[in-house]
């Protein structure tokens, strides 16, 4: 930490002095005002202390944000109890099979990663795996009335993406 924060003020200090200067300007005329510089910049800090202090604030700052925020579609979060879809037997009686699909004879999968709230809630969704459009709009279509139990990290509840395949196959 202590070398990241003398490198956020060294470049500090070359951004202060680079946006000082006009190499436009042949001229070079002197002004009264004190410049800051590098030296000036790490005097500021009062103490080692002080600063890993708000190096310590920052860090939590900045890992409540990124908790607030939704991981992305590939971020891998481990937990300790995946979430659990309550109503997937009422989402596979929406979907069925597709009547024109059924007659073209297609079967496939169809996979979604689901993005899942902390209350279990569905947020969001993309179809990963698409095995041909009508079986895939069918899901599309049913997939966000999907409700589920929250994942649980260190007994607190999180968002997390998971995979739900819907399989299409038909039976003679």
């Amino acid at each position: 930490m202590k070398i990241s924060l003398f490198l956020m003020v060294f470049l500090q200090g070359l951004i202060i002095s680079s946006c000082s200067s006009n190499p436009d300007k042949s001229e070079h005329t002197e002004s009264n005002e004190k410049r800051p510089v590098l030296a000036d910049t790490i005097n500021k800090a009062t103490s080692i202390e002080d600063t890993l202090n708000t190096n310590a604030l920052l860090e939590k700052k900045i890992a409540k944000d990124s908790t607030d925020a939704d991981p992305t579609i590939n971020a891998v979060v481990l937990v300790d109890e995946d979430p659990k879809p309550l109503n997937l037997g009422e989402i596979y009686q929406a979907i069925g099979y597709p009547s024109k699909a059924k007659e073209a004879g297609i079967e496939g999968s169809v996979v979604v990663r689901i993005l899942v709230g902390e209350n279990g809630e569905y947020l969001k969704h993309k179809i990963i795996t698409n095995a041909h459009p009508l079986l895939s709009n069918s899901v599309d279509l049913e997939v966000k009335n999907l409700r589920f139990t929250p994942a649980m990290k260190a007994g607190q509840p999180v968002k997390v993406w998971i995979n739900l395949p819907f399989k299409f196959k038909l039976v003679n």
